[in-house]
């Protein structure tokens, strides 16, 4: 009897389990959400481990930052990504938006030994612009040309945030340029051990990337963000945006709107320059059509905004947060 009733709880076991493989039962109510972020050093990671607390299907993978996370996205290869909102504007990617998440700063970290203290001072030394291809360099790119320099004017490296950091450590570059949600990770660990300052963009600089370039806003560090720093640095953001696959069901790109807005405030909470998010936060400068869901979800907080039909024919241009 017992080896009987052994195997009548075997056999039942194994049809739930081909049930469930089958679709046959609901023994998972939500779909799993591969979110693409960045490098453990990055926002965008620390920010994914976060939303994991409020949004329990989403799973987090390690990425270069926002060029892989549209690529890996168009493949299928994850199912949401964060990414910059000016790599999007200009991407080929089939992507929706859902919300828009935080303020990416484009913040100029220097050696305190190098003697810069503007971007006219960069002229003469070893300046990581960022990893090739990323967005980090197109900031970079464009802030010299906006203050007439160019990349001539330097001596130019191609580093991650990571490996940035650690060469200024070792005293092979002079500066890097950071564009990602402050405090950042590896800038906060070098101002910890006492050996950088933070650039921030003077007033003519910052209008002029403004007027020339879609995306950039104001964006101000507040003093005491890294340990040292005695005064607010004024600098310009670009928005972090949350995007998915326009074939992402309705109710999953639902739960996960919900989740980042009703917990913005804890989500962002490290993030200095970004607080609560409102309606009117979820879509700032973010130049792509909405997933229908988030569409439907934001016009209850009376906000609308144009949904996702498809067919994006822009290029790819990424942005990196490691």
């Amino acid at each position: 009897m017992r080896r009987f009733m052994r195997r009548t709880v075997a056999c039942a076991l194994v049809m739930l389990l081909v049930m469930c493989l089958l679709g046959g039962c609901s023994c998972s109510t939500k779909s799993n959400v591969r979110l693409g972020t960045g490098n453990e050093g990055g926002t965008y990671y620390v920010y994914g481990e976060k939303l994991e607390d409020y949004a329990s299907n989403i799973t987090i993978k390690t990425t270069a930052g926002s060029d892989a996370n549209l690529r890996l996205l168009d493949k299928g290869y994850i199912d949401a990504a964060i990414a910059q909102s000016d790599s999007i504007d200009i991407s080929t990617i089939n992507c929706s938006a859902v919300t828009g998440l935080y303020t990416e700063a484009v913040q100029l970290i220097v050696r305190k030994d190098s003697g810069i203290n503007s971007v006219e001072g960069l002229r003469g030394k070893r300046v990581s612009i960022g990893e090739e291809e990323s967005g980090v360099i197109r900031n970079a790119e464009q802030i010299f040309l906006a203050a007439g320099l160019t990349l001539d004017d330097v001596t130019v490296s191609h580093l991650s945030f990571s490996k940035a950091a650690q060469a200024m450590e070792r005293g092979e570059i002079d500066a890097f340029f950071c564009t990602a949600g402050a405090p950042t990770k590896v800038v906060a660990e070098l101002f910890d051990k006492g050996i950088v300052n933070i650039v921030g963009l003077e007033d003519a600089l910052m209008k002029r990337l403004i007027n020339l370039y879609p995306g950039y806003n104001p964006c101000t560090i507040p003093a005491g963000s890294y340990k040292g720093q005695t005064n607010d640095v004024v600098t310009v953001g670009l928005r972090a945006v949350l995007v998915v696959s326009p074939d992402m069901k309705d109710d999953t790109v639902t739960d996960l709107i919900k989740a980042v807005i009703d917990n913005s405030e804890e989500l962002n909470k490290d993030i200095v320059t970004d607080g609560k998010i409102d309606g009117e936060a979820a879509v700032l400068s973010v130049g792509i059509p909405f997933h229908p869901a988030a569409a439907a979800y934001l016009e209850t907080k009376g906000v609308h905004v144009a949904k996702w039909t498809g067919k994006a024919k822009k290029t790819v241009i990424g942005s990196q947060d490691d």
